[in-house]
């Protein structure tokens, strides 16, 4: 919506950080893993000004609520009457087309609220690892190497808005001239403290799209031992697609992650 009077007096630039979890809708049987389940507002004039802080009901059932990240379980969510609708509803009345959205990879953001906005500073392209043309810093890596800070291993979506923005400061206070920052945490530094529903899950991702179901169970049975109990529809978006595979028990779950032997490698995301 183009700049006016009607938004004169909101801020001229925000910071925001939604949590997502995976949906089902149980007609179609389509998956959705980047459905709204919390959105922060952060005013980027004032970052102890909150605008918005909510959990969000997701439009289908919750397939994998990805506790271990966000912090959000099923009874969080139980009771939850604010959903994307008014999520967009909010958005709608703050921005304008001249308003500047901060985040951190905030592209994930826009796609779990379903809005196109074009006036964005992400800090994930503001920033680059020591000794690494290719992909892009953590959250994590730039609070450590720009800030000093620590961050915990559950999101709390209000201080990443918070984090996001102060690094998007500091870029602006130095000019762009900003130094490269070590990546000293990686996903697999600090093992995923996952809860009980979802650890029974393994996510396989970058599967050519020539595989099916019956192929992954063939390769665990292969090389691990473990049958999956459920090898859902393989999602494919484009070359590559992804599916979570369903195990009897968290156990048998860390059994099959375990047993797989390979390089470790990270993807660009870090």
């Amino acid at each position: 919506r183009p700049y006016g009077n009607w938004c004169r007096s909101n801020p001229a630039s925000i910071a925001i950080d939604c949590e997502m979890c995976e949906t089902k809708d149980p007609i179609s049987g389509k998956s959705d893993n980047k459905a709204l389940c919390r959105i922060s507002v952060v005013n980027a004039d004032n970052p102890d000004e909150v605008l918005l802080d909510t959990l969000v009901k997701p439009q289908w059932p919750v397939s994998n609520h990805r506790t271990w990240v966000n912090g959000i379980s099923e009874s969080d969510l139980e009771n939850v009457q604010f959903t994307l609708k008014h999520a967009q509803t909010f958005m709608a009345a703050l921005c304008s087309d001249q308003t500047v959205v901060v985040g951190h990879a905030v592209h994930n953001d826009l796609l779990a609220l379903r809005m196109v906005h074009h006036c964005n500073a992400d800090t994930a392209m503001l920033f680059t690892h020591i000794d690494e043309t290719d992909g892009t810093p953590s959250l994590k890596n730039l609070a450590h190497g720009v800030l000093g800070r620590e961050m915990p291993d559950v999101h709390d979506s209000v201080n990443d808005a918070r984090v996001a923005l102060a690094c998007a400061h500091h870029y602006v206070a130095k000019h762009g001239r900003v130094d490269p920052v070590e990546k000293k945490y990686t996903r697999s530094s600090s093992r995923h403290r996952l809860d009980a529903a979802d650890t029974t899950m393994l996510l396989v991702h970058r599967l050519p799209n020539t595989t099916v179901a019956e192929h992954l169970t063939e390769m665990f049975l292969a090389y691990t031992h473990v049958k999956p109990k459920k090898v859902p529809e393989i999602q494919f978006n484009g070359t590559y697609g992804k599916c979570n595979i369903e195990f009897s028990s968290k156990e048998h779950a860390e059994l099959a992650y375990t047993s797989l032997v390979g390089e470790e490698r990270e993807d660009k995301t870090g």
